[in-house]
Parts: C-alpha cells; sequence; structure tokens
C-alpha cells in the first residue's frame, strides 16, 4: 500500500485481524489525569470502513490524550457465524488486563474505562470480551471488566425478519435490492424459523442478555443513542434493553435523536452526540446533579 493509500488507522498496532491497538507517546501517558479514562474501547459496527471509525478515534484521541485506544472491528462472517467472535477477541482481553493490572478504589464518577459501541457487530464484541476477559482472570483478580461507562450507539437490537433483510443488503443500489429481495427474505424466514426450533442460537438476545448481566461487569453508567428512523435496529428494543437494565440496578440514559439514520446519530447532531459522551463520563458529580 502506497503513502497516498494508506489507512486512516495505520497508527494503530494490529493484534490480530479484528483487534488494533494504540497507545499515546510516553510523554502524553505519563500526565496524571484524574478525569480521563485510563483505556478507551471502541467496538465498530459491522463492515465498518476504516475513514468512519477514524473519526470517532480520532476525537477521542483530542478528548482524552493520555488515554489508550482499543479498536475491536465486526465483518458479516463473524455476524454470520457467531463462533468466530470468541477467538478474535483474545488479544483485546489481553489488553484490557495489561491496562488494568490492579484493581484500585476508585470515587463514585469517575471511569478508568470508557466502552463506545455501535450496532450489533460491537455489541457481539463487547459480548466477547466480557467472557473471555472473565476467563483470564487468576485467583485473585476480579472476573468482571474495570469500573467503566458504556455507549450504546444503535443497539442492541433483537431478531426481525424485515430488519435482518434491511442489515444484509445494506450497500445495495435499489436495483440490485429489488433483484435479491426474494432470496434475502427466504433466508431471513429460514433463519428465523431455525432459531425458533433451536437449531441456531438467538445471538441477538444473547448478546443483549450479557450486557444486562451484572455479573459480568462493574458499569457505573451507560447512554443508549438511537433513533426511530433507524432501519437495522428497532428503537423499540432498544427502549426495551434499557427499561429491563433499569430494573436491574443499571444507571441508564436514553438519548433519542430525530431522523437520523443507523449509527449516523453524529452526522445529524455532532455537539449534541459528543456531549452526551462526555456526559456519561463525568459523571452526575461533575455535572452538579445530586
Amino acid at each position: 500500500m502506497s503513502p497516498a493509500e494508506a489507512s486512516p488507522l495505520s497508527f494503530m498496532e494490529k493484534l490480530g485481524p479484528l483487534v488494533s491497538f494504540y497507545r499515546p507517546p510516553d510523554q502524553t501517558a505519563s500526565r496524571s489525569v484524574d478525569d480521563e479514562p485510563r483505556l478507551i474501547i471502541i467496538s465498530s459496527w459491522t463492515g465498518a470502513r476504516d475513514v468512519h471509525i477514524a473519526k470517532y478515534v480520532g476525537y477521542y484521541r483530542n478528548l482524552y490524550p493520555a488515554a489508550q485506544v482499543l479498536l475491536l472491528e465486526s465483518t458479516m462472517s463473524h455476524i454470520i457465524r457467531p463462533s468466530l467472535i470468541g477467538p478474535s477477541m483474545r488479544p483485546a482481553a489481553a489488553v484490557v488486563r495489561a491496562a488494568f493490572p490492579a484493581q484500585a478504589p476508585i470515587s463514585s464518577s469517575s471511569a478508568p474505562l470508557l466502552i463506545h459501541m455501535f450496532s450489533n457487530g460491537g455489541s457481539s464484541s463487547v459480548a466477547s470480551l466480557y467472557e473471555h476477559y472473565a476467563a483470564t482472570a487468576g485467583p485473585d483478580d476480579d472476573r468482571r471488566l474495570p469500573p467503566h461507562v458504556t455507549i450504546f450507539d444503535s443497539c442492541p437490537s433483537v431478531y426481525s425478519i424485515s430488519r435482518a433483510v434491511a442489515f444484509v443488503n445494506a450497500g445495495l443500489s435499489p436495483l440490485q435490492k429489488w433483484i435479491a429481495a426474494p432470496i434475502f427474505y427466504a433466508w431471513a424466514v429460514v433463519w428465523s424459523a431455525s432459531i425458533a426450533l433451536g437449531l441456531l442460537p438467538d445471538s441477538l438476545s444473547d448478546w443483549g442478555k450479557t450486557h444486562n448481566d451484572a455479573g459480568n461487569t462493574a458499569e457505573l453508567r451507560r447512554a443508549y443513542i438511537y433513533s426511530a428512523a433507524d432501519a437495522l435496529v428497532d428503537y423499540k428494543a432498544v427502549e426495551a434493553h434499557a427499561a429491563d437494565a433499569k430494573t436491574k440496578g443499571f444507571s441508564v440514559t436514553l438519548e433519542k435523536f430525530e431522523g437520523s439514520a443507523h449509527v449516523a446519530h453524529l452526522r445529524k447532531d455532532e455537539r449534541r452526540y459528543w456531549g452526551i459522551v462526555k456526559r456519561i463520563m463525568e459523571g452526575p458529580e461533575a455535572s452538579g446533579e445530586q
């Protein structure tokens, strides 16, 4: 690849096909900044292009220059074959363990870890990370991820035939969608029947339940960023997941955007979007709430 064609993420170290890592320069990383996370995990949507992921990575590098950044990517093959996700996330668990060698006491609002996931692809990667982080725990280690805050962008969702078709035909032209529609709908119906009969796992539901399992996390608070205009993820499913999280003791904020498409809420209102991230990171004490 020539310099002109270099990926906008080429500054990150590739730890595996789907895992990349950025460590800030020693001088920057050695800064003592209480209100910055030590590690930021960006878990991208399925098939996300580097140029789009780089916008989020770049903003976080400017906002929290002392933070390390761990990128988890997702592909269509991993979503269709969820058994592939786990092995791909093993390097990520090692990075988190290295970033948090000891669980030090924290204040009620500080968050040393920020998780930002997008769509079901990002949801699947983080759900797998929970599992592998727990599996690497020693006898005296906490099996949960370190205390953190979570941003759910356009996720999680539940399986439906129409939204499964919308997912697989994303990026196709109107003509291509029309030609492929009978095949895609037949595939989605068969997949739905297979889930109902127990022949295939209901992965979307499983990932959603994992995020609301208090045994997997030490989460301080979370925000859901979503829209009723999202063609791939039903906003009612997002709100139902948030309601379930509340009943289980999670601190939840719902941020519903108007008219924004799937994983396009940042483009709709960038100022509001990053304001949400900052408020969730800072916590109620910083914003003056009691």
